[in-house]
């Protein structure tokens, strides 16, 4: 039997012979995928053969992201490889702490959308928490929304390390942009039908090449005409790894019990959790 290639959360515009696509939004570009979730992912035990994962784990909410780990190790065979790309924690406060001007600006060119009124701090602290459509932050009385968040925690490689070897994995490596023994990440990402190399995905590329990628204030949708294609992507930002599966984890085990218990600590009240439990029960309803 075949095993699956599979690519987790690489937007709806993505699409790329012979891997399958998990995300939360069905592909708009006729690609194989799978609607699901990076922590519940609807496939078989040990039916990966590579699983990629590039610029995901910074929107997950750092606790959930050992769940994520947990389902990774479950669907990825035995040696299988897993490569993970996010924003370097090391690198990103690096320059804040030394005032790199130079690397702050690149980081802004490459990404296109980050905070500048606020100087250097403005810069680093949006690449730690961002806006976006991911996270929904409620006051604790659940009756004010306060903002969506796109990033929430970052890494860097001593971080990711601990946690996949937590969670059966081995061989870890720092790999530079595009180094891989496996051909398929060796091709950047890229506008499908343009060059394989890497571009700045930012608002000037896409007005030099006729591309649209925006959201639409007035009807409140994202507007693209394009697809992607391709793996690795912002390599002044990001920090990537590989790593292989050892054996098989099958439970979560936080060992930071303070903060975690602390996190889930409104729940003990009571008109708090009865808030949460109808709206669980709502949206079970409307579904």
């Amino acid at each position: 039997m075949s095993r699956i290639k599979l690519n987790i959360g690489p937007s709806p515009i993505w699409k790329k012979n012979g891997w399958v696509c998990l995300d939360h939004k069905p592909s708009k570009v006729d690609n194989e995928s799978i609607i699901g979730d990076a922590a519940s992912i609807p496939l078989d035990p040990e039916s990966c053969s590579i699983l990629f994962c590039g610029h995901l784990v910074e929107h997950i909410p750092h606790y959930k992201l050992e769940e994520c780990l947990v389902e990774f190790n479950r669907v990825l065979e035995k040696d299988g490889v897993i490569r993970i790309l996010t924003p370097d924690l090391y690198r990103i406060a690096k320059a804040y702490v030394e005032k790199d001007d130079e690397f702050l600006k690149k980081l802004r060119e490459e990404s296109g959308k980050v905070r500048t009124d606020l100087s250097f701090g403005g810069t680093f602290m949006n690449f730690v928490i961002s806006a976006g459509q991911d996270t929904a932050v409620f006051n604790n009385q659940l009756d004010e929304f306060i903002g969506g968040y796109a990033h929430i925690y970052l890494y860097d490689f001593e971080m990711l390390k601990i946690l996949l070897e937590k969670y059966g994995f081995y061989d870890i490596k720092q790999k530079k942009f595009c180094e891989s023994e496996i051909e398929d990440f060796k091709e950047p990402l890229h506008v499908e039908g343009m060059t394989p190399q890497w571009e700045n995905l930012n608002q000037e590329f896409y007005k030099k090449n006729n591309l649209i990628n925006k959201y639409n204030e007035k009807n409140h949708k994202y507007e693209n005409n394009f697809s992607l294609t391709g793996f690795d992507r912002s390599p002044v930002m990001s920090l990537i790894i590989e790593a292989k599966k050892k054996e098989n984890v099958n439970e979560v085990n936080i060992k930071d019990e303070y903060n975690y218990n602390y996190s889930k600590s409104l729940l003990n009240d009571k008109s708090f959790k009865a808030k949460v439990d109808m709206l669980k029960n709502f949206q079970k309803d409307k579904v």
